[in-house]
């Protein structure tokens, strides 16, 4: 029986909440395929965490047997370095799927250990289905107005990057513990020497994103706003609101419109509101895993067909500025 490895997402020292959506999905194959074995894998270089620790607790909650790989030579997460372990590793278990985060960390290094083991690579996948000819995977493609649907060539492994978001992890009955084993890599100085990368450090923005976690009612900016200049119009229609805040989609920080702690998404702040109102706001799916838990989502673009509608509780297809002023009449009257 084949086995289904699970790549944990480590990130200072800790494993990330959505290694627990990335078992999920290994559960939900198991469940197509009526076959296979979970098992975690925790990459861990130098000193960037606890390897019996952060083995042993996610053994307790997951009830998975877990290899955490300490990586002795190195320092912090390097791309090569968790190729070339890895790679080393699972040549030796000869796995039929090898699960990763859709983040920048995997992104970094899935495509290139797919390439070192001769398997196929599927980067975004948002659903895994099946037919009577095997597993299917779906990703977003064209903006996020279409889905992909996959089906990689047979026999061979597939490395798998999974959108945050696009599993639920339902906490199982665990009758005991899985089991741990601490397996250690090192390189030679001549297997050194063909590491071409260095960690240095770690450079986080000098912001705080406190008031997006904290705020009630979000209002988010998409590039659909046109221009920098009507962020303004934005921050008067959240001054509405008691308890507010203002985010922004990816694009309006990459231009420099704001700065990077208003940014909402896997790569910005995920967030939980009561409400979150989307202003001119397409719906990667980037973003919309930023939002995934925010208990009302309305929705204004003048694009009926935009993907967020799909993912919203209420849809107005409008001009965003001509229903934010007709808004801000009606509060002053």
């Amino acid at each position: 029986m084949k086995q289904i490895l699970v790549i944990a997402e480590v990130f200072e020292g800790l494993i990330r909440p959505v290694t627990h959506e990335l078992i999920a999905a290994a559960l939900k194959i198991i469940e197509l395929q009526q076959s296979g074995i979970i098992k975690i894998i925790i990459p861990l270089s130098g000193h960037s965490g606890d390897p019996l620790l952060l083995s042993d607790r996610l053994a307790a909650q997951t009830g998975i047997d877990i290899t955490c790989l300490k990586i002795t030579n190195f320092q912090g997460y390097n791309s090569d370095v968790y190729k070339k372990s890895l790679t080393r590793f699972i040549k030796t278990v000869q796995p039929s799927h090898i699960i990763a985060a859709h983040t920048s960390q995997s992104q970094d290094f899935a495509p290139g250990l797919a390439v070192r083991l001769n398997a196929a690579s599927i980067s975004g996948v948002n659903g895994i289905r099946s037919d009577d000819d095997g597993l299917l995977y779906s990703r977003s493609v064209f903006n996020n107005t279409k889905n992909m649907i996959i089906r990689p060539v047979a026999d061979i492994p597939v490395v798998l990057t999974l959108i945050p978001g696009s599993f639920k992890f339902d906490k199982p009955d665990i009758p005991k513990k899985g089991q741990i084993d601490i397996h250690e890599i090192s390189f030679d100085s001549g297997q050194e020497s063909t590491i071409r990368i260095r960690h240095k450090k770690i450079l986080k923005p000098a912001c705080s994103n406190q008031a997006l976690k904290e705020a009630n009612i979000i209002i988010s900016a998409g590039r659909g706003i046109g221009k920098k200049e009507n962020l303004d119009n934005i921050v008067q229609f959240a001054k509405c609101f008691s308890s507010s805040a203002v985010g922004v989609s990816r694009p309006l920080v990459d231009m420099k419109w704001i700065r990077y702690e208003h940014q909402v998404g896997i790569t910005g702040t995920t967030v939980s509101p009561k409400v979150y109102i989307a202003c001119g706001i397409s719906g990667s799916s980037q973003h919309l895993a930023g939002i995934k838990d925010a208990q009302f989502v309305v929705s204004i673009n003048n694009n009926p067909d935009a993907p967020i509608f799909r993912h919203s509780d209420l849809c107005i297809v409008e001009d965003i500025f001509e229903f934010i002023q007709v808004f801000l009449k009606e509060i002053k009257r």
